[in-house]
């Protein structure tokens, strides 16, 4: 199963980065663009079992489907898994780091299609999955860094 990787470091306590990304999940698409939306279907607050439904552009590929908190430690862990659209989990892990936080997110995913159209686009995918994660990281440091409410548009 193909993953991306990558962690940042943000000048926020762990507390408060765990908060936004656990209990804001609407959020998710003003800092991790290629998600089009993410709205919450079980009522907050989050917790282990919460739902929320999603859509996700992968290379052009709208993807709709709805996650599921699986387990959730405040302030250190939390670990999503899809329960349809696409096969995968998100783990985001939480600790501390130079006086801020080190955000490390991990999502391990399955690619949809057939497995010769997997074979012939898996490293393309691959790379914009991991271009997105990546630029999702440095758009969620800046917000909430600046204290800023939207990262500006490109």
């Amino acid at each position: 199963m193909p993953y991306v990787e990558q962690s940042i470091v943000i000048q926020m306590p762990p507390s408060a980065v765990f908060a936004f990304i656990a209990h804001q999940p609407e959020r998710l698409p003003d800092w991790w663009r290629a998600f089009h939306s993410q709205e919450r279907v079980t009522p907050p607050p989050t917790v282990v079992g919460s739902i929320s439904r999603y859509a996700y552009n992968m290379m052009g590929v709208r993807i709709k489907g709805e996650h599921q908190i699986v387990e959730m430690e405040a302030d250190a862990r939390l670990l999503v898994r899809t329960l349809s659209g696409i096969d995968g989990i998100f783990e985001f892990t939480f600790a501390p780091a130079d006086g801020g936080t080190e955000l490390t997110i991990r999502v391990d995913y399955a690619l949809p299609g057939s497995v010769l159209g997997q074979m012939i686009n898996r490293p393309a995918i691959e790379q914009s999955n991991e271009r997105d994660l990546i630029e999702g990281l440095q758009n969620l440091k800046w917000l909430l860094e600046t204290g800023e409410t939207a990262y500006p548009s490109s």
